[in-house]
């Protein structure tokens, strides 16, 4: 995935008890997070992109998308830090540390 720009997708999905007990009844392998994550990755796959995606059953959409600003918002301070004490400026010709 070198030459993508990538995303993350935070998404809460809902499906129907109903729909929920027929889909479980296919197949002993099949769950309502195997059976988001293949309709989800085949919709993807339609469009052209890649993803990597974990599906797991709670409602946490709240707490998780606030968790995800928080750990960009620490990223970028990371980063900001980085290039500040990578920094080689001298003024005048006197360089400090």
């Amino acid at each position: 995935m070198a030459d993508y720009i990538k995303f993350t997708v935070i998404a809460e999905i809902g499906i129907p008890k109903a729909k929920l007990n027929d889909i479980e009844s296919w197949n002993e392998d099949i769950t309502g997070e195997t059976y988001i994550a293949s309709v989800i990755k085949d919709h993807v796959a339609d469009k052209g992109l890649l993803c990597k995606l974990d599906v797991i059953e709670g409602e946490v959409y709240s707490e998780v998308k606030e968790y995800a600003y928080e750990v960009i918002n620490h990223k970028a301070v990371e980063e900001l830090e980085r290039e500040i004490l990578e920094a080689k400026n001298c003024a005048n010709g006197i360089c400090e540390d």
